[in-house]
C-alpha cells in the first residue's frame, strides 16, 4: 500500500502527525518516515490496519513492530544480507587489502638461517682411542661426562650468554640497508653511527645483548633426538647466513678456549703432583736404601716385616708417579688436538623467502574475518532500518536485492571513492616494493611485476568508475 493511502486510513481514526503514528503503531517516528520516503508501508502493517481501520481513534492497535516475529525463516537471514551487500563487500575488500598490503610491503621481512649439529654425549669422546690404550697401562680414565665450560651439553647456556654474545657484536657484516660493512653492534641498534663516537657505550652494548639473544638467536635441543639446532634470525637473508656461520665459528672457538683452559689447569696440576710424588719416592728409596745397608743379612721376623714395608711403600710411590706420567702424557695430546666437538649435518644457506611473511594464509584469514564483521555491520545497520515483509515476497527480494547491489557496487560514489582512495595510499608500497631476486628493471620479480600492473589497471578502473558515478549524481 502506498503510503498516501495508509495517511488517509490514519486520518480518518483522528492521527494527524508521523509522530502520533507512531505512537499508536508502538515504532520510531525514523521507520514513519522511511515509509513516507519510499512511499510504501509493510504488508503487515497494512494487514493490521485493515484489520483494525474500524477502530475508534483513541483506541490502540494491537500490534508492536519491535516485538520480533514468531518463526525466523532462512530467506530472512538471505534478504538481510542481500540489502547489506555494500558494506559486507566493503568491509572485506578494506581487511583483504590492508592485509595484503602490509604483510607484501610494510611488514618488516625476517629470514631463518639454521644448521642442523650432532652434539657429543661428554668432552672425552674427543680422545678417541687413547682411552682404551690408557686402561691398558693402568690408567683410569673416567666415564662421565665433566660439567665444565667445554662441555658441548652447556651449548644452549652459552649461546644466550654476555661472554658470547659480546665475541659477536664486533663482527662485521654487509648490509643492504646501509650498503657497506658494520659491526654487529651497530645492525642491531639499527643505527650506523661508529661505536667509539657514542657517549653511553655500555648501555648501548647491554641493549645490544639483549636484541641478539631475543631477536636473532635461538638454541632448539630436541630431547626425543641427539640432533640439536642453531636458527639465526635476520632482516636480511644473507645477512642471516653469515650470521650463523659466524655462530658456529665462536661456539666452536669459545669451546676449544675453554676446553684449553681446562687442560692447561688439568697439566698444572698433574705436574705439581709429579714433583710432590717425585719427592716421596726419592725418600722411600733412600729409607729402603739405608736399611738394606744397615742389615745385609734379615733373619728375625721384625726386619723382615719393616723391609716389606719398605719395598711397599717403594712399589706405591712408583705406581703414582707412573699413572701421573701417564696422565701427563694424555692431557698434553688432548691439549693440542684440533679435531672439532660439533659435528655439522646441515650448514647454514641463504633463505630464499621470508620465515613471517605467510601472505596468502594471511590474506586468508583477513577474508574471513572481514565477511564475519561485513556481516555483523550488516546486521547492527538493519537492526536500525528494519523492514519486515511477507514471506511470499522474500525469495523475489532476495534476487532484486542482489542483482541491484552488485550494480550499485560499481555505481555507488561512495564505494568506488573509498576503494580508490584506499588504493592509492598504498599505491607508494607496491610501486617502490623490490624483490630479492629482481628480473625487471634492477627491482621487481614477475610476481611482483604482474602483481603492479594488476594494482594500477584496478586503481585506474576504480577511479574512472567514481569519476563516472559522481557525474551519475550531479547530473
Amino acid at each position: 500500500m502506498k503510503f498516501s493511502e495508509f495517511e488517509e486510513i490514519m486520518k480518518k481514526q483522528g492521527i494527524e502527525s508521523l509522530a502520533e503514528i507512531a505512537r499508536k503503531l508502538s515504532t520510531t517516528p525514523q521507520a514513519v518516515s522511511n515509509w513516507k520516503a519510499r512511499d510504501q508501508v509493510p504488508y503487515h502493517v497494512v494487514s493490521s490496519i485493515n484489520i483494525n481501520r474500524d477502530l475508534p481513534h483513541n483506541s490502540e492497535l494491537p500490534i508492536n513492530l519491535n516485538e520480533p516475529n514468531d518463526q525466523f525463516y532462512f530467506s530472512d537471514l538471505l534478504i538481510l544480507l542481500a540489502e547489506q551487500l555494500k558494506i559486507i563487500v566493503l568491509t572485506i575488500f578494506i581487511f583483504v587489502f590492508s592485509t595484503f598490503t602490509y604483510v607484501q610491503f610494510i611488514q618488516t621481512p625476517k629470514y631463518d638461517s639454521w644448521a642442523t649439529i650432532l652434539l657429543p654425549e661428554s668432552n672425552l669422546g674427543n680422545l678417541g682411542g687413547l682411552a682404551g690404550l690408557a686402561s691398558q697401562f693402568g690408567v683410569s680414565v673416567p666415564t662421565e661426562s665433566i660439567a665444565d665450560l667445554s662441555s658441548p651439553s652447556l651449548y644452549p647456556e652459552i649461546i644466550s650468554s654476555r661472554t658470547f654474545a659480546e665475541k659477536l657484536l664486533d663482527k662485521e657484516f654487509f648490509v643492504n640497508k646501509y650498503n657497506k660493512k658494520l659491526p654487529l653492534i651497530n645492525i642491531l641498534i639499527d643505527d650506523d653511527t661508529p661505536i667509539n663516537q657514542i657517549s653511553d657505550i655500555s648501555s648501548i652494548k647491554s641493549d645490544a645483548i639483549g636484541i641478539l639473544n631475543a631477536k636473532y638467536l635461538r638454541f632448539d635441543q630436541n630431547m626425543e633426538s641427539k640432533f640439536s639446532i642453531v636458527k639465526v634470525t635476520a632482516y636480511e637473508a644473507k645477512l642471516a647466513k653469515e650470521l650463523a656461520d659466524v655462530v658456529l665459528e665462536e661456539l666452536d672457538s669459545l669451546n676449544r678456549y675453554f676446553k684449553s683452559k681446562t687442560v692447561t689447569e688439568k697439566i698444572s696440576f698433574i705436574l705439581s703432583r709429579i714433583e710432590s710424588v717425585e719427592n716421596y719416592l726419592e725418600q722411600s728409596e733412600k729409607k729402603l736404601k739405608d736399611f738394606n745397608e744397615q742389615n745385609r743379612q734379615i733373619s728375625s721376623p721384625s726386619l723382615q716385616l719393616e723391609s716389606d714395608r719398605l719395598e711397599r711403600d717403594v712399589e706405591i710411590q712408583k705406581e703414582i708417579y707412573l699413572t701421573l706420567k701417564q696422565q701427563l702424557e694424555l692431557a698434553k695430546i688432548e691439549e693440542i688436538q684440533e679435531t672439532s666437538v660439533v659435528r655439522i649435518l646441515d650448514y647454514p644457506s641463504i633463505p630464499t623467502e621470508p620465515s613471517n611473511k605467510k601472505t596468502i594464509i594471511s590474506t586468508i584469514l583477513a577474508g574471513i574475518i572481514g565477511i564475519a564483521l561485513g556481516i555483523s555491520f550488516g546486521f547492527v545497520r538493519s537492526y536500525f532500518d528494519n523492514e519486515n515483509i511477507s514471506e511470499r515476497k522474500k525469495i523475489r527480494r532476495v534476487k532484486h536485492y542482489s542483482k541491484k547491489k552488485s550494480k550499485e557496487i560499481m555505481l555507488d560514489y561512495r564505494v568506488m571513492g573509498a576503494v580508490s582512495l584506499i588504493m592509492l595510499a598504498g599505491l607508494p608500497f607496491y610501486i617502490t616494493g623490490e624483490s630479492q631476486n629482481p628480473v625487471f628493471f634492477g627491482k621487481y620479480s614477475a610476481t611482483l611485476l604482474l602483481i603492479n600492473i594488476l594494482y594500477v589497471l584496478f586503481l585506474l578502473i576504480s577511479t574512472r568508475l567514481f569519476i563516472k558515478s559522481i557525474k551519475h549524481k550531479y547530473k
